[in-house]
């Protein structure tokens, strides 16, 4: 089933809050820019400034920039009226266009340090990050000490993934950082993926004392609970006070967090509690839909998303949520029923299209999952499993050179090669099975490197644990063997897999252990 969006932050209720891209967040962005006073030797062109920036002050940002505009028209070579105007169309998020005008002033005077910090603001929120920095990199050259340039160049190596600068950057201007609930959670996060665990946690604590209230406190939540860190998660939303928040909310985000952190059946009890005091919304029944499908609950589970559809027909999440568990249920008629009812409501979803697909093919209606995946791919041509499920519909109808054409052309063109590396691989192994024994050294390799694409890939280490343990090499099947099952350690195939190659290896108490998880899981 799918489960909800992680990490979810309720606004609302549910509504998501960014910590990475801080283009949401204007209060932020826009205190990086402050409007100057230029002198100009044309007088007009000063009176229209002049004007301009009144307004600009006023808050009237639209008068202002056809204030300013008149100011350039007069004197298009005043470095100082070049970048007011592009300042005020910063803030007024015209990012493209501002940047235009900065750097026409930067073209003027290249030592313009201001404007070019502006121009990295700008670009960032364009996601233009490799330009950004390549801005900001010549500005830390004249100054290493700009405060705002770090700031810009930690959130942009934040963005990157880049947590070790990232780290660095924020760390080296705090009184900056702290101004922001959002620069606080980027450094946190930053320090979470460098392994400097209690540095996270120190500056997630300060935001339960920060200006910005239960916002930020919530942010860091969410970031806690991305980073799995639940036990902070959980201490953060009990910093906040009764009378501080809507306590709907905040116990809402409690059981998400107990939700992520499987303690199921508390999470349950939070939301049941949810509805019995009124509170039935679309989030609150999928959240509960996920916890009871997670202690196998299945009918239940059909039941509250039913009733989340029926609170909100447009949420598309709902039914998708629906479609997973009849389909996981081997439900094939109703799911089937859905699956039209969803290509109804929502033809330009290549979601519902990939939905529609699975639930096809589950049927064995091999030509209509084809058409299904390849309207979710029209659809959205980056859509990883529409392309994974066009393949697998091909394979199923008989096409199988279509199905790893398939494959083969998404590994050139996906970025994130790893899925199709290992659905390409498992293809071949089949064919491997009818006596193809090309097919079987191509799929090793496959698998192979998706692991070096993918080293979280649990299927990939069993799939290559598998294969070396049908040629008898048990030792060397161990590694990947134990190394799948310590990432999916619910992989019941996985466990008699390690179980087989314990007992070639005479180690019998390892066997029976691994056998026996088998037995539970396969329950």
């Amino acid at each position: 089933m799918r489960t909800p969006p992680r990490p979810v932050l309720a606004g609302t209720l549910g509504r998501r809050l960014c910590v990475v891209a801080l283009l949401f967040a204007p209060s932020f962005v826009l205190s990086m820019y402050q409007i100057r006073l230029h002198p100009s030797q044309n007088n007009e062109a000063e009176m229209h400034s002049a004007e301009g920036l009144a307004l600009a002050k006023a808050g009237d940002l639209q008068s202002a920039e056809a204030e300013l505009r008149k100011a350039v028209a007069l004197a298009p070579h005043n470095t100082g009226f070049l970048d007011d105007l592009a300042t005020v169309l910063a803030m007024e998020k015209k990012f493209e266009e501002s940047t235009s005008y900065f750097q026409r002033a930067l073209k003027i005077d290249s030592r313009d340090l201001v404007a070019r910090r502006y121009v990295a603001a700008n670009l960032w929120q364009m996601h233009r990050y490799a330009e950004a920095r390549q801005n900001l990199r010549i500005l830390l050259n004249s100054n290493p000490s700009d405060p705002q340039a770090l700031l810009l160049l930690g959130m942009i190596s934040e963005n990157t993934r880049d947590y070790a600068t990232a780290a660095k950057a924020l760390a080296s201007v705090p009184t900056v950082v702290r101004a922001q609930p959002e620069s606080i959670a980027a450094l946190a996060r930053s320090y979470y993926h460098i392994g400097e665990t209690e540095k996270a946690r120190a500056w997630l604590n300060e935001l339960q004392s920060h200006p910005a209230g239960v916002r930020a406190v919530l942010l860091g939540v969410q970031i806690a609970d991305e980073m799995q860190d639940y036990k902070t998660a959980e201490s953060l939303l009990s910093s906040v006070a009764p009378g501080d928040s809507d306590q709907t909310e905040l116990r809402y985000q409690l059981a998400l967090v107990k939700f992520h952190a499987e303690q199921f059946e508390e999470s349950r009890q939070i939301l049941q509690q949810l509805l019995d005091d009124g509170h039935n919304t679309t989030e609150v029944n999928r959240l509960l839909a996920s916890c009871l499908e997670a202690q196998s609950r299945h009918e239940e589970a059909i039941h509250a998303l039913q009733e989340a559809i029926q609170l909100d027909p447009g949420n598309e999440a709902s039914y998708l949520d629906l479609a997973s568990i009849l389909l996981a249920q081997r439900k094939i008629s109703p799911a089937i029923e859905l699956a039209q009812r969803m290509a109804k409501a929502f033809p330009d979803s290549s979601h519902v299209f990939v939905s529609k697909g699975s639930i096809e093919l589950g049927a064995g209606d091999f030509t209509d999952a084809i058409n299904s995946f390849t309207r979710a791919t029209q659809l959205e041509p980056t859509n990883s499993e529409a392309t994974i499920g066009l393949a697998r519909a091909q394979a199923n109808a008989g096409m199988t050179d279509q199905a790893k054409a398939t494959l083969d052309t998404a590994i050139r063109r996906f970025p994130e090669k790893a899925p199709f590396e290992l659905q390409l691989g498992q293809m071949l192994l089949k064919e491997a099975d009818t006596g193809n024994k090309g097919g079987e050294v191509r799929a090793e390799q496959l698998f192979n490197s998706a692991i070096a694409h993918d080293t979280k890939l649990a299927e990939a280490y069993y799939e290559l644990g598998e294969l070396t343990l049908r040629r008898g090499e048990a030792v060397k099947a161990l590694i990947p063997l134990e190394k799948a099952a310590k990432l999916a350690p619910s992989s019941a195939k996985t466990h008699f897999a390690l179980s087989r190659a314990y007992r070639r290896l005479g180690r019998e108490q390892e066997a029976a252990k691994q056998a026996a998880l088998f037995e539970k899981l396969k329950e």
